[in-house]
């Protein structure tokens, strides 16, 4: 259990004194304890946090999270048979555009100080 260290040099235990109050009333007005779960007027749970996520879940279907592979399908019977060659996927070609000529460019620096292209005709 690590402690944290106050101003004043005393080590407090912040995971146990969490693990300590789980169970006492939060402040404010949600009516919860520390758990999340809801509690009545006199503290005792009457609906547990995971009893509201499942009834949240069962009430909205497209909220549930569903589990998807990022990776492609594998095919089962290739896989066993490890003799065939894998074949490459065909490279693309690509098409060529001409590019338009751009003319060659120079800095030239002016007397105040700042910098101007120009283009450049020693060719």
């Amino acid at each position: 259990m690590t402690g944290k260290k106050t101003n004043r040099g005393q080590t407090v235990d912040m995971a146990g004194l969490v693990l300590q109050n789980e169970t006492a009333v939060a402040l404010g007005n949600m009516k919860v304890n520390a758990r999340g779960d809801q509690v009545n007027e006199k503290g005792q749970v009457v609906k547990t946090k995971t009893e509201q996520a499942q009834a949240y879940y069962q009430s909205n279907p497209k909220a549930a999270v569903k589990t998807v592979s990022i990776k492609d399908a594998v095919d089962v019977s290739a896989s066993k048979t490890m003799e065939q060659p894998v074949a490459e996927k065909p490279k693309a070609q690509k098409a060529s555009k001409p590019k338009a000529k751009q003319p060659k460019m120079k800095e030239v620096e002016l007397p105040n100080g700042d910098i101007e292209l120009v283009e450049d005709k020693e060719e």
